[in-house]
């Protein structure tokens, strides 16, 4: 578990959860992938902008100044993924760890990757329920948003599959399947700021205020889940009895956060630095408890990018 019963507290001069980094760039561009609709009929979007020529040559001299040693982007980076392992992702796989995979638009495939547990259970109730899924040995699996991270910003393999009619070999992506409830969630925050606020697919929350105590060291906490950033608040609003900072939920785009940290560490070394260091990721009560859940099961296997034995729709 990331966090165990931390004790949050407001903080004087909060930090805008919103700001980016100093120097950091636009978004990195990415071979990530969203899917926008129910877990029966995924799309795609391309997450963030290519850099590319956009950048001026002053402006880009100026950003190779601010790139820090290889081994300091090594430290920064091995930051960011010790953070990242610590939030639990679920592939639903068979008994071998290979993922069963979903039709997007154009015939192709997708393996899925849920931060909340409920989408998984939904789609392994539909395996279960397909033909030979009672003897599939279908599963949840659990992996972690580092290498969810990294799986998902690959580009498209081919999958092993072919398409019956033009015998094309189809390729396969990973993909981050949204938690409809939270996009409500989100969706239901932003609108109080902005009129017909389009919310992120991977929404996380971030408090101005509101940090805690790490090892000594003041982080402020990115919340994956609506709820959990209520209570926090909640918590944080009974402990200072009317005292504390002004606290104000901010809606982040999860994947578009990562892209711009990964981003940073080449192009602004100490800023990223500085920010990673400066945060936690706090995931989703009910994923935190499938994990430890599923972690005590001795059969559990890693998923593998491998065909799967049937094609599941």
């Amino acid at each position: 578990m990331v966090l165990a019963q931390p004790r949050w507290r407001s903080i004087c001069s909060p930090s805008a959860a919103t700001a980016s980094m100093s120097g950091a760039g636009g978004r990195i561009a990415t071979a990530l992938a969203v899917v926008l609709a129910g877990v029966a009929s995924p799309e795609l979007i391309a997450g963030g902008r290519a850099l590319g020529g956009a950048i001026a040559a002053p402006v880009a001299e100026a950003a190779a100044s601010r790139a820090g040693s290889a081994a300091l982007q090594k430290r920064c980076r091995l930051q960011l993924r010790s953070k990242l392992a610590k939030v639990p992702v679920f592939v639903v796989t068979n008994d071998g760890g290979s993922p069963f995979l979903s039709q997007i638009p154009g015939g192709d495939q997708s393996a899925l990757l849920f931060l909340f547990p409920a989408e998984a259970q939904k789609m392994l109730q539909g395996v279960l329920k397909a033909p030979n899924g009672a003897s599939s040995g279908a599963k949840i699996t659990i992996s972690n948003l580092e290498r969810a991270y990294q799986l998902a910003s690959k580009p498209p393999s081919f999958s092993g599959l072919r398409d019956q009619v033009t015998n094309r070999e189809l390729t396969m992506v990973w993909q981050f399947a949204p938690h409809a409830a939270e996009v409500r969630a989100a969706q239901a925050l932003m609108v109080r700021s902005m009129k017909a606020p389009v919310a992120p697919k991977l929404p996380a929350y971030m408090v101005n205020g509101l940090a805690y105590d790490k090892r000594g060291k003041e982080v402020r906490p990115v919340f994956l889940s609506q709820k959990d950033a209520a209570a926090a608040m909640e918590q944080t609003a009974a402990a200072a009895d009317g005292a504390g900072v002004k606290q104000e939920v901010v809606v982040v785009d999860l994947l578009e956060m990562l892209a711009q940290l990964s981003h940073a560490v080449s192009a602004d070394t100490a800023a990223a630095e500085a920010e990673i260091s400066s945060i936690e990721f706090v995931p989703a009560s009910e994923s935190v408890q499938l994990r430890n859940e599923l972690k005590a099961d001795k059969k559990l296997t890693k998923a593998k990018v491998v065909p799967p034995d049937f094609r599941w729709k």
